[in-house]
């Protein structure tokens, strides 16, 4: 069984590798969540998977074994009539149960943005001439990759239990790291017609200019649990939270030679810091095999000091409520979910209605291993420049792998 996980493992980072630099577009924020959370409304401190535990940061010492998690999803959307379609692997994570202290350590890593796009512009653009200078036409190629991604570090505890009172704790060390690479060509032709009078762009010089953006930082996430009874609360709160972003530039520069140590022309420091990150969230439990859950999130943005602009488009203001539904069919051997949400996001450029409805479907029959499958329908109405209007139909799949690694 062990072979068997160490192959899973290979073939996780394998695949996600693959996909999330392969299928990002520009700047866009990956989510990082499973789909047994997002099948519950997009809740981030309860999860829908029954058999390992691996979505709720207080909840992840419940199991006994090593759990492997990976997640992808699949993307449909219409934006004003016009159908778009993408994939990422957006998140990987390994837990270590301990035993001993009634805990469980893991590590997870996913991308926070992505971005990796290719631009070359069809058609030139013209510059007029004058008395010292000849007219002239010139095209630019944009290429940009990389982005920030996240690794952390959890901690899930059993706390302590008093007139049926029960207390978990979980606690995030995250770390952000990463590099943007921006690459830009930019060719000048000289204009020359031929006798029929056809343009023709002869004699190409290229400026190369190439900027390098390498972030780094710091946050830490802490979540309690208290439950009695058929009643739960949870909340979590972001504490710390910074990054830090070093600029570089370089005149005249090709990627390639950015391997002989060339210092950049300028370099420039950033920093973002301290976003309000507030989670809190309720369950009522029926029975053993049935509850239901209400959440609400908060976010307010990173704060930077200076006019960079970190992610292509300014860092929003978001508010969520969430409701969901999870019941376990079948001896625990599957499990069903619904939830909707509604979802508020604002900033100076743009202002978003997210409403949208989840369904879940959890898979156990085979020992060790699990399959959460979730459906997400929704509708997003966009204020921008002009009133955009976007639908869109999601696949999310996560799988788990356990073992008993430790007697």
């Amino acid at each position: 069984m062990k072979i068997k996980f160490i192959i899973f493992i290979f073939l996780s980072l394998t695949l996600s590798y693959d996909s999330y630099i392969s299928f990002y577009g520009s700047g866009e924020k990956v989510s990082n969540l499973n789909p047994s959370n997002i099948s519950l409304g997009w809740s981030k401190l309860f999860d829908s998977n029954t058999s390992h535990f691996i979505g709720s940061l207080t909840e992840l010492h419940k199991s006994n074994k090593v759990r492997l998690t990976m997640a992808s999803d699949f993307n449909f959307n219409t934006i004003n009539e016009n159908l778009l379609f993408s994939q990422k692997l957006n998140y990987f994570s390994i837990l270590f149960p301990v035993k001993k202290y009634n805990s469980t350590l893991g590590l997870s890593l996913a991308p926070l943005y992505r971005i990796n796009t290719n631009l070359i512009e069809k058609d030139f653009s013209f510059i007029a001439g004058n008395n010292q200078n000849p007219p002239y036409a010139y095209k630019t190629e944009y290429d940009f990759e990389g982005g920030p991604s996240i690794a952390s570090l959890m901690l899930s505890s059993k706390g302590f239990n008093y007139n049926n009172f029960e207390t978990l704790f979980g606690i995030q060390i995250n770390y952000i790291f990463g590099s943007l690479y921006s690459n830009i060509n930019h060719s000048s032709f000289d204009i020359r017609y031929d006798e029929t009078g056809n343009f023709q762009a002869t004699n190409e010089i290229n400026d190369f200019y190439t900027t390098i953006s390498n972030y780094s930082g710091l946050g830490i996430e802490m979540q309690i649990s208290i439950s009695k009874n058929h009643h739960q609360i949870i909340s979590s709160l972001n504490l710390v939270d910074e990054i830090d972003i070093n600029y570089l530039f370089y005149d005249d520069v090709i990627p390639q030679q950015l391997e002989l140590g060339i210092n950049p022309d300028q370099e420039t420091s950033y920093k973002l810091t301290a976003p309000f990150e507030l989670n809190v969230g309720y369950s009522y439990k029926f029975n053993e095999i049935s509850k239901i859950i209400f959440e609400y999130y908060k976010y307010n943005p990173y704060d930077s000091s200076s006019d960079f602009n970190l992610f292509n488009n300014s860092d929003a203001h978001k508010n969520r409520f969430s409701l969901g539904y999870l019941s376990s069919i079948f001896n625990n051997k599957y499990s069903i979910s619904s939830g909707v949400y509604f979802i508020n996001t604002e900033n100076n450029q743009f202002v978003s209605h997210k409403n949208g409805a989840t369904f879940g479907f959890g898979i156990y029959v085979i020992p060790n291993f699990s399959i959460d499958l979730c459906l997400e329908v929704g509708k997003n109405k966009i204020e921008f420049n002009e009133p955009l209007s976007e639908k869109y139909i999601n696949i999310y799949l996560g799988i788990t792998a356990a073992d008993t690694w430790f007697k």
